[in-house]
């Protein structure tokens, strides 16, 4: 079987393009079937801080375990 990984940046984009499309009564359905409405505007809205939370993590990640490990050496 072939999966294919989504990252955290693409899962971002489609959380922004869906709210685009909820704002402008445009259906969106997820790759589970499921319909979003205006009324999932705030799930969406939750999501997409949570993936730039994560985002900002990653890119501040790199950065936090260099000067950590600069530190103990």
């Amino acid at each position: 079987m072939n999966q294919t990984l989504v990252t955290n940046r693409e899962r971002l984009q489609w959380y922004l393009d869906a709210e685009r499309k909820i704002l402008r009564n445009q259906e969106v359905q997820t790759a589970d079937g499921e319909k979003m409405t205006f009324a999932s505007l705030a799930t969406v809205r939750r999501e997409i801080e949570r993936l730039q939370g994560l985002i900002s993590r990653e890119n501040q990640g790199g950065r936090r375990s260099m000067i950590r490990r600069n530190y103990l050496e």
